[in-house]
């Protein structure tokens, strides 16, 4: 008797299916989409996705320049400049364009860009530097994709830098103090490479060389660069900037430079309801027209 009774409800629930397909069809549905929805809710809730297509935004890429030294020396020779150039924010506005629009094999026939940026520069002296006699304007380097951690064929590209002071750098202030001290810009940063060094996602604002500083006569001077895989590896020279002064470039992170995929909201208790009275309705339905 027990077993029989064991059976007829495992025989009722094959007949209610067999004679209700559509209905049964329908309920896994729902159910199947519903554990999804709240499935990738939660998974989105927990963590922030950046765009895959996105790999980089300016925070990182800026942010890969703080592991740079930069090297003054003070047996460099000083390079007299004219203020009356080209400003390089005209060919970086172009270039900008370029990057926003173009195709990627567009992007690589266009030429090297120009983007300036604002970025904090300290030089800290080291004994016994002495400074310069004349009034310092501008600081530039060449570095490779490779030192500031870029990887495939931007490891190999070529990156100019080029520092405009906001006010001149000299040796008054040496006389001042008896020895030179740790002096602190907000520079203007312009960088010039190939447009697929820098990445495609909305840029930081803007800096003009060109009406940058407020000196009258211009001279710039070469800095020559160390990335960290360098300093900390056993070819390390410790006179590497003797009688010279270091430079750090310190890039503070903007929120709004940082590019994240949209949460997808999880699905709230109100929605559960909703969509459980939804289900209840159809089911309903579906249920009168089989009878």
């Amino acid at each position: 008797m027990r077993r029989m009774l064991a059976i007829n409800p495992l025989d009722n629930l094959k007949l209610y299916i067999s004679s209700r397909p559509p209905l049964v069809v329908f309920m896994i549905s729902v159910s199947a989409m519903a554990i999804a929805f709240l499935t990738l809710g939660y998974f989105f809730k927990i963590k922030e996705i950046k765009s895959p297509e996105m790999a980089e935004d300016w925070n990182t890429f800026l942010l890969r320049f703080n592991d740079l030294d930069l090297c003054v020396s003070e047996n460099e020779t000083l390079k007299h400049l004219t203020n009356d150039t080209t400003s390089p924010e005209s060919t970086m506005t172009s270039g900008q364009t370029r990057v926003s629009t173009q195709s990627p094999q567009a992007l690589e026939e266009s030429g090297p860009v120009n983007i300036s940026v604002t970025i904090t520069l300290t030089l800290d002296p080291l004994r016994p530097f002495g400074g310069y006699s004349r009034n310092v304007t501008h600081l530039y380097s060449t570095i490779l994709g490779h030192q500031i951690g870029l990887s495939g064929r931007e490891a190999h590209e070529e990156i100019n830098i080029t520092f405009t002071l906001p006010a001149a750098w000299s040796a008054d202030d040496c006389a001042l103090h008896g020895h030179c001290e740790q002096v602190v810009f907000t520079a203007c940063m312009t960088l010039t490479a190939s447009p697929g060094v820098f990445p495609v996602t909305v840029q930081p604002p803007h800096c003009v060389p060109d009406t940058y500083s407020n000196a009258t006569l211009w001279y710039k001077i070469f800095m020559t660069a160390r990335d960290a895989n360098t300093k900390y590896s056993q070819d390390y020279n410790p006179f590497w900037c003797y009688k010279g002064a270091i430079g750090k470039v310190y890039h503070a992170l903007n929120p709004k430079l940082t590019v994240i995929v949209p949460d997808l909201l999880p699905l709230r208790d109100g929605d559960n309801n909703v969509l459980l009275c939804g289900y209840q309705g159809q089911t309903q339905q579906i249920a009168s027209e089989q009878s």
